[in-house]
C-alpha cells in the first residue's frame, strides 16, 4: 500500500491541529518499502550446489533475510514537515 503525497499532507495537517488542541504528539507514521529488497524481506542470491556423487555443480537460489530491514520488507517512518509547502505552520 502506498500513500500519495496529498494523503500524507492531509494526515500531517490533521496531526498538527490535534497537537495544538491536545498538546500531544500525533505525528503520523508511514510504512516505507525497503529499497534493498524491494519490500520482500529477503534477498535472492544465485549459488552453485554440489551434490554428492555428481561430478559438477548446478545453479540454485538461496533466499537470505534482508540485512537492511531485518527481514520485514519495510520501515516505519515519521512524517516530516514538507519544506516545499507554502503553509506557515499557523492553524486557521
Amino acid at each position: 500500500m502506498t500513500m500519495d503525497k496529498e494523503m500524507m499532507d492531509a494526515l500531517r495537517s490533521d496531526a498538527e491541529k490535534l497537537g495544538h488542541l491536545k498538546g500531544e504528539d500525533h505525528t503520523p507514521l508511514f510504512l516505507a518499502d525497503c529499497e534493498a529488497c524491494d519490500g520482500h524481506g529477503y534477498i535472492i542470491e544465485a549459488i552453485h550446489v554440489y551434490e554428492r556423487g555428481c561430478g559438477f555443480s548446478h545453479e540454485d537460489i538461496e533466499e537470505k533475510p534482508c540485512k537492511a530491514c531485518g527481514g520485514n520488507g519495510w520501515f516505519v517512518c515519521e512524517a516530516e514537515p514538507d519544506s516545499s509547502s507554502p503553509h506557515d505552520g499557523s492553524i486557521t
